[in-house]
């Protein structure tokens, strides 16, 4: 009927070769249509510079500020978000995140497929 969690009960993952701290919210509630996370960055901390195969990617901060890198072809751009600001970044476009501050970030994926992160290194 319904799923729920509360963001302290959540056990925090740590990524081989990730900085930043994942909340699998996703595991606790297990949707059907969305992949829910939260990271946790610390101050400079980033994530992977990375596209995604399928999934289109909803980031809400929920403190702290962040700056996102996202390039599309030959179009680049930095943006800065602060509490409370939403992104949304399609999955054909690259990105990277990067903490300006300790902050949290709420990533939702659509549709919920297992982890279909595409690092630079592994891009045709």
């Amino acid at each position: 009927m319904y799923s729920q969690t509360d963001l302290d009960a959540v056990e925090p993952r740590d990524l081989e070769g990730e900085a930043p701290t994942l909340l699998p919210v996703g595991l606790e509630l297990q949707p059907e249509q969305l992949r829910p996370s939260v990271w946790h960055y610390e101050k400079g901390e980033e994530n992977a510079y990375h596209r995604q195969e399928q999934q289109e990617e909803l980031y809400v901060v929920l403190e702290g500020t962040v700056d996102v890198t996202i390039e599309r072809g030959d179009d680049r751009d930095v943006v800065e978000l602060t509490k409370h600001d939403f992104l949304v970044v399609p999955p054909e476009s690259w990105r990277q995140l990067r903490a300006v501050e300790e902050s949290r970030i709420l990533a939702i994926g659509a549709p919920n497929v297992d982890d279909d992160g595409i690092l630079e290194d592994e891009a045709e």
